[in-house]
Parts: structure tokens; sequence; C-alpha cells
């Protein structure tokens, strides 16, 4: 951030790629300020229009190393028998209790009619409880996350299928 001195206020920077500095550039006049420039287009935008499309997209989580190992499955869902069923449940807060379930597959977890890594599904599925008051969740642990119920038939984290 960094502060301005006309309006007093502490403003955030950002940086643009040069095709797109130059796009932006040609909705405005030399003498105006690229804040300016930017409110004249977010005036012109159909907010509705935008935000249904923010939501209708996939957002992409961590990076390339992160979403290769979501493709290969996880020590503690393979030792697990395909059939059963794991569970993501949100443990505090304005969703407390709320629950979605998953089905061991192969090493994966089947939920919402793909396949997933632990992380993954928690991730997929604190998206389908919590709606667009996922964005503002934290990182996930899948393992630590999804449970599966044990021989006495409680629920525990996946994880202790490995001790």
């Amino acid at each position: 951030m960094r502060h301005d001195s006309l309006t007093g206020t502490m403003s955030k920077k950002i940086s643009l790629d040069e095709e797109l500095y130059k796009e932006f550039a040609s909705y405005g006049n030399r003498d105006e300020s690229h804040n300016t420039i930017l409110a004249r287009i977010l005036n012109h935008v159909d907010k509705d229009r935008a935000q249904e499309d923010r939501m209708n997209r996939e957002t992409t989580f961590g990076n390339e190393e992160e979403e290769e190992e979501s493709l290969s499955s996880n020590p503690a869902v393979e030792k697990l028998e395909d059939g059963t069923v794991v569970r993501f449940k949100i443990e505090r807060g304005e969703y407390t209790g709320e629950e979605r379930t998953g089905t061991v597959r192969g090493g994966r977890i089947e939920y919402n009619g793909s396949t997933w890594s632990p992380t993954g599904m928690a991730r997929e599925a604190d998206q389908d409880i919590r709606g667009s008051d996922a964005r503002n969740s934290g990182s996930y642990s899948g393992p630590r996350e999804i449970e599966y119920r044990d021989e006495s038939g409680e629920w525990v984290p996946i994880q202790s299928v490995l001790e």
C-alpha cells in the first residue's frame, strides 16, 4: 500500500500485464488518473453478470505441484475399501453441523460426480455448504477434515487408518 497525499488515504497497488495495461489506458485520457479510468469502467459493468460469471468459474487453488498431488491418490484413502462412505463436516461457526459425504473408489473419493483427493473433496464440499462464503475459508487439510466410520461406528479422521 502507499499513502495518497491528495486524499490522505492509503491506496493499494496492482500490477497489470503490458497488453492489459495498454487496453486499460485506452479507456482514459492522458490527464486522468488510473483510479478515474477504473471507476469509469466499473460504472459501466453489468455487476450482476460479472458476479454470475465469477460464481460459475472454477477457482484455482494452489500451484501446479498441488494440482499434481490432487490427481494422485492418498495413502489413507488407498487403505479404505471401495464403497466406504467418508464425510466432510463443519465443526464451528455459522455452518456448524453441515456435512457432505462421498464414497471411496480406487484410492480416490467420489463426490459430486468427480473423484477427489481428501483436500479436493474438502474444498468442494465446503463450497457446496458455504457457497460464496467458502472463498473466505482458510486453507484445507483434507486428511484431517475427511472422516470415515471405524469398526466401532465412530467417525474418525481418515489418517487414523494409517496408525
